[in-house]
């Protein structure tokens, strides 16, 4: 059996305050999502916001991207790998987990 010669890091967990475009290739993010325009959604995670580019615009309000972090001169882009609804979430026992 072949083995993969090619394997994608793990997507870590990152509040948006702590995104650093020096050390992050593929993050996550929970938050709620406050704007969506024809391209990019706009989420808030309670530590910050930001703009996501997405291929397929969200229809929950609350969400977990999975996403690239792309440097640029003036700090960093995040381009969606993939959206998953967390509108069922229980918020309170995820933080007990998880903060």
């Amino acid at each position: 059996m072949n083995e993969f010669k090619y394997r994608r890091l793990p997507a870590s967990r990152r509040r948006i305050s702590d995104i650093s475009p020096e050390k992050d290739i593929r993050i996550r993010v929970l938050g709620k999502v406050l704007d969506k325009s024809s391209s990019t959604v706009i989420i808030d995670d309670g530590s910050g916001k930001a703009e996501i580019f997405v291929d397929e615009l969200p229809d929950n309000d609350f969400v977990q991207i999975f996403a690239r972090v792309l440097p640029l001169e003036d700090g960093y882009e995040l381009r969606a790998e993939a959206v998953q609804d967390m509108d069922k979430l229980d918020i309170d026992l995820h933080k007990k987990i998880f903060q």
